[in-house]
């Protein structure tokens, strides 16, 4: 089972509630803010998790279908991945 983390070039900050990740490797003009969702998967893959794992966070926390929780969190893991935010490994 592949397992994410964030990558250790990639700076979180937060600002007026919002949370900002910068990544500091190649172009550094691009800046994302992630909703609350998005922070909260954020937060949990400082330590690799698995996309089942981050699924079953989202359906305890939020009290969504594990349906729902799968589709969001494999958006966010493929936007991450495509954006060079996250790494996948096993």
């Amino acid at each position: 089972m592949s397992k994410y983390a964030r990558k250790e070039d990639v700076l979180t900050r937060i600002v007026a509630g919002a949370a900002l990740l910068v990544p500091v490797h190649g172009c550094t003009r691009s800046v994302y803010t992630l909703n609350d969702t998005g922070r909260r998967l954020w937060d949990c893959i400082a330590t690799p998790q698995s996309e089942a794992d981050l699924a079953a966070m989202l359906v305890e926390h939020y009290r969504i279908p594990i349906e729902a929780a799968r589709n969001d969190v494999g958006s966010f893991l493929d936007d991450m991945v495509r954006l060079s935010l996250i790494t996948k490994g096993k």
